[in-house]
């Protein structure tokens, strides 16, 4: 005949001595109902730790997966061990993944708080949702940068939508998420994708990649990723290729000198708005467009005459001299 399976008090539960209630732990928690501390409660009815828990309860406990009978000491060294692999210590990840560390902390320091502080953490601190994500959030941004990926917020929120809605709970901007990590903080504009293209090409025309200026490299990398993928998109992209430059509007307007057509300002705005729009946008007035191909702009200097009802054509500031 078997031995009887012990019951009752202390096995299958522990009574609270000052509401009776029955539970499996006596916890910090439950006695700050009663306004008295686990210490206080200890000294003022007799009791040791172990007659906190139900026996029954620790023997659940030591049923678990990865479970040790801490020590104090041994017990510090999990927690740590944990956040070192995590990064979180929050009380909720623990009772999920880690529950026989949390339940241990507990009855061993009373309290999680006071298990918190024992392990050499600040239980305020603690708390803090950021806390808990910063490492995680950190090494997410970082591996994007690692892989030559973009970081602008588009893209971010398409590919990785997590990690973009874990920086918006944490900072509330994007900007400040790659403000806390050190990254470039970005001023965007109108189609700033097209616009780094543009001035990309110009400079690959006029000048070496070695003349490229700091803040283009910089929204280069923020938008394609790599300075190099930003490059080789500029050569493709139809809008860039088939677009505006200052060698085509060189180009355009020897090419016109040479066939005698008239280039005075009414005239081209007149019949070539879009040739004047881009003239205007990279040489900021037609006159120096014409100086720069070579042509005396007092051959075309004719006095303008406001045209009543019709606008100037729009332009076209994409270029490298204007934004960088």
């Amino acid at each position: 005949m078997g031995r009887k399976r012990a019951s009752g008090e202390g096995y299958d539960f522990v009574r609270c001595r000052v509401c009776g209630d029955h539970r499996r732990v006596i916890s910090g928690r439950h006695l700050s109902k009663h306004e008295i501390d686990r210490e206080t409660y200890m000294a003022e009815y007799r009791l040791s730790p172990d007659q906190l828990i139900a026996k029954d309860f620790r023997r659940i406990q030591s049923s678990l997966r990865g479970y040790e009978p801490y020590g104090k000491s041994d017990w510090a060294t999990a927690l740590k061990a944990v956040y070192k692999k995590t990064g979180n210590i929050h009380a909720g990840f623990l009772q999920k993944h880690y529950p026989h560390i949390y339940e241990q902390g507990v009855w061993i320091h009373g309290d999680w708080d006071k298990a918190l502080s024992s392990g050499g953490f600040n239980p305020d601190t603690m708390r803090q949702r950021r806390f808990w994500n910063d490492d995680k959030l950190g090494e997410g941004i970082y591996r994007l940068r690692r892989r030559g990926l973009p970081l602008y917020p588009a893209y971010v929120m398409k590919f990785y939508p997590g990690l973009f809605a874990r920086g918006l709970r944490q900072f509330k901007t994007w900007n400040k998420v790659l403000g806390h990590y050190g990254l470039p903080k970005i001023q965007t504009g109108q189609k700033p994708r097209l616009r780094i293209l543009r001035a990309l090409r110009d400079i690959r025309e006029s000048k070496s990649a070695a003349e490229i200026p700091a803040a283009l490299k910089i929204q280069a990398e923020y938008y394609f990723g790599t300075l190099k993928k930003a490059m080789a998109e500029s050569k493709k992209d139809p809008r860039v290729v088939n677009g505006w430059s200052k060698a085509k509007i060189i180009a355009s307007i020897i090419r016109m000198h040479r066939r005698g057509e008239d280039l005075s300002y009414t005239r081209m705005r007149k019949d070539v708005p879009a040739l004047l729009s881009a003239a205007e946008a990279y040489f900021v007035t037609w006159g120096r467009a014409l100086q720069q191909a070579g042509i005396d702009r007092n051959l075309y200097n004719k006095r303008r005459v406001p045209i009543k009802g019709r606008f100037r054509a729009r332009r076209d500031r994409s270029s490298a001299e204007h934004q960088f």
